[in-house]
């Protein structure tokens, strides 16, 4: 009994750490309470859990062109967010996108002033973006409708303004629908929430089992004793009960 426990907490250890793995995220992540704050410190994009996610061929696009703004030396970390879900213990923030720019700037700086736009379906917001920002994203055009696809259009369009207000512009891609998927259609990849921040409760209900079975000790199962008695049978069937019985 005493050696179940600890094997049981390195057992859960181990667990905790492939869930977060396999999940696709940082293991900070299963715990912070901001999702993309997490992401965007290795990541440039946050792009949103499932089932609103964001087109394949829109992805690679709006990761290239901001490869392109980097070395052009315009940096930039964009958190796409569709839904509450997206923004962990501060879902109230789903309609005041500067007040979620401010919280996830303060997240993501460390000793930097790091530029940040976020694009939510009730707006843009940002912070660092320079002299001429205010004007060039008031020309962006945000379709709420369009689901995450739109949002991740948005931010196209929003790089291509920035850049350009700042002296090192970077084309807009243009990118086609995906054929079968209508603009507010939200299938394609993602890590779901509910696996990030539910599969650990269920290990560690597991878990929590195996230790317990490991500790029982074979008078605790509730099995019958070696010389208990089974009933007895009934010796005086008639020959009619027999037919029926067989």
């Amino acid at each position: 009994m005493t050696r179940a426990v600890p094997r049981a907490r390195r057992l859960l250890t181990v667990l905790l750490a492939l869930t977060s793995l396999a999940a696709g995220v940082p293991a900070a992540a299963v715990a912070d309470g901001d999702p993309a704050s997490d992401i965007l410190i290795s990541q440039d994009v946050f792009y949103p859990y499932a089932p609103n996610t964001v087109a394949k061929n829109l992805q690679t696009a709006l990761d290239g062109q901001l490869k392109a703004a980097k070395a052009a030396g315009f940096e930039l970390k964009i958190a796409l967010i569709a839904a509450t879900a997206d923004l962990g213990s501060v879902p109230q923030l789903l309609t005041d996108p500067q007040k979620y720019a401010d919280l996830l700037t303060s997240e993501l700086s460390f000793n930097t002033k790091p530029r940040v736009l976020v694009v939510l379906p009730s707006g843009l917001g940002g912070n660092n973006l320079g002299d001429g920002a205010g004007p060039a994203l008031s020309g962006v055009q945000l379709d709420p409708e369009a689901g995450a696809d739109g949002l991740a259009r948005a931010a196209m369009e929003a790089v291509g303004a920035l850049t350009a207000a700042n002296g090192t512009p970077v084309a807009v891609p243009q990118v086609a629908a995906e054929s079968g998927r209508s603009a507010g259609a939200h299938s394609g990849g993602g890590t779901s929430p509910l696996l990030v921040f539910g599969l650990p409760v269920a290990l560690v209900a597991l878990v929590a089992g195996v230790a317990a079975l490991r500790g029982r000790k074979p008078g605790d199962l509730d099995l019958p004793a070696e010389d208990e008695e089974l009933p007895a049978v009934d010796e005086d069937l008639s020959a009619e009960d027999a037919a029926r019985a067989e």
